[in-house]
């Protein structure tokens, strides 16, 4: 499931670009299956009509955050049901977006709903924090939100001015070159942003939403928004079945790496977009070793 640096570069220039809880008794938000169905488009709806917390949420209409406090109300998120304030709703939505988001938004929208039915399902287990925004700033775990490497004082060299006027100046002139690299050097800006953000939830404040620069990342970010604020059973049954892990395939080989050692012991569930999903096998699996490489609950790849 962890993604170095370069693993995330290496998913935002190479992936092809493709295209929330709710609380009880409210309408559904967005309709998932037409989002996946439909990949990104720019104009395409994705909060159903009249729905106004879902346009509040997703940013096609004024939104204003909640204040701290309120009265608490069944939220429902994943397959589970949290008693949260309108406050603690957003946060925990927002969370999820983000994920989803940062993992696989050069992947389409089942690809990021996957990745945030494993926060779900993360949050769900008595094995793992209880609450999405737990889930993902949880040591060792997801790589964009993970804290950055400390260097020690000693070993700290800031560079010449001059030098570094001139490495930014060679840097400009190659993104205004090659498209690539421009790729590269926004998705260094965004990790950069996932990770000030993570800081803002470990510090269990409202995270901010990111401001990519690309239209394919703005409109991922739109569907993630509203992804995140219908995530149940009701709206799409849980396409990872279960899982708590993934990992990216196509990312480990063009680093030159094995597939992780964790993967062996789990049972793989689906592959959705350039992931792969993996569980903890059931008692009655762990005793049939030739037929745990795949779930027998795996879905068929969305899209296909």
């Amino acid at each position: 499931m962890r993604h170095s640096l370069l693993a995330l570069l290496f998913a935002t220039v190479l992936a092809p670009v493709g295209a929330g809880a709710q609380a009880a008794g409210q309408e559904t938000g967005a309709d998932i299956g037409a989002l996946i169905d439909g990949g990104f488009q720019a104009d395409r709806p994705v909060c159903r009509p009249g729905d106004n917390g879902c346009a509040r949420f997703v940013g096609d209409s004024k939104a204003v955050v909640p204040k701290r406090g309120g009265a608490k109300q069944p939220v429902v998120i994943g397959s589970s049901v949290y008693m949260l304030t309108p406050w603690q709703a957003e946060r925990e939505r927002r969370c999820l977006a983000l994920a989803g988001w940062a993992e696989a938004r050069g992947e389409g929208a089942d690809a990021m709903a996957a990745v945030m039915w494993v926060v779900a399902n993360r949050a769900a287990s008595a094995l793992h924090p209880s609450l999405p925004c737990r889930v993902v700033v949880a040591a060792g775990q997801f790589e964009p939100f993970s804290p950055p490497t400390q260097v020690e004082p000693q070993k700290r060299r800031k560079p010449a001015k001059s030098a570094k006027s001139r490495g930014k100046q060679a840097e400009s002139q190659q993104v205004a070159a090659d498209p690539r690299a421009a790729n590269r050097a926004e998705a260094r800006r965004i990790l950069a942003e996932i990770g000030r953000q993570a800081q803002v939830i470990r510090a269990g404040g409202m995270p901010s939403w990111p401001k990519p620069r690309t239209a394919p990342d703005q409109e991922a970010l739109r569907i993630a928004r509203g992804l995140a604020w219908s995530l149940n059973d009701d709206e799409m049954p849980d396409p990872t079945a279960r899982a708590l892990l993934f990992y990216s395939p196509p990312t480990q080989a063009a680093l030159g790496r094995q597939k992780p050692n964790w993967a062996e012991a789990r049972l793989r569930t689906a592959s959705i977009g350039d992931h792969s999903f993996y569980r903890y096998p059931t008692p009655a699996e762990r005793t049939s070793p030739a037929e745990t490489q795949v779930a027998e609950t795996q879905v068929a790849e969305v899209g296909e």
